[in-house]
């Protein structure tokens, strides 16, 4: 699906969000102990590097407007909100005693997820939102951890 020039990389990482997923389930459904531990550390560099600043991306240049201009779109972004929080809940929590069950619901959530931006989500901002809203969208600045 071609998406507007504005919103063409966060496509690319929702993209790389469901291979990711199916990497991480295969490695729940198979692995061993050690592909487990491997799995959590794939993981929790995953949540360092990319997908926090995902998440903050989304919701601060997504939801939020969308919801103060658009409330007929409030459900979905809520729904898509509490699933942003269950995946960093696990990225928190997952333990290689735990591996297996939060590789899996992690994997399933993120690739459930990434599906319905892409099928719900970004038509409708490429529909409602301005040129400027888009083009803060592209311009987004994370903000930095506080370590």
């Amino acid at each position: 699906m071609e998406r507007c020039l504005q919103l063409q990389k966060l496509s690319l990482e929702h993209k790389d969000c469901i291979l990711l997923a199916e990497k991480l389930a295969k490695i729940a459904e198979e692995g061993d102990q050690k592909a487990l531990e491997e799995g959590v550390d794939i993981l929790k560099k995953y949540n360092e590097t990319d997908l926090e600043t995902h998440l903050q991306h989304e919701e601060r240049m997504i939801f939020a407007p969308l919801i103060l201009a658009h409330k007929e779109h409030l459900d979905l972004c809520i729904s898509l909100g509490k699933e942003h929080g269950l995946l960093r809940t696990i990225v928190e929590n997952i333990t290689p005693a735990t591996a297996k069950k939060d590789l899996a619901d992690f994997a399933r959530v993120l690739k459930q997820h990434s599906i319905v931006e892409e099928t719900e989500l970004f038509p409708i901002i490429e529909a409602v939102f301005s040129k400027e809203q888009l083009d803060d969208v592209l311009n987004f600045t994370p903000w930095l951890p506080l370590h």
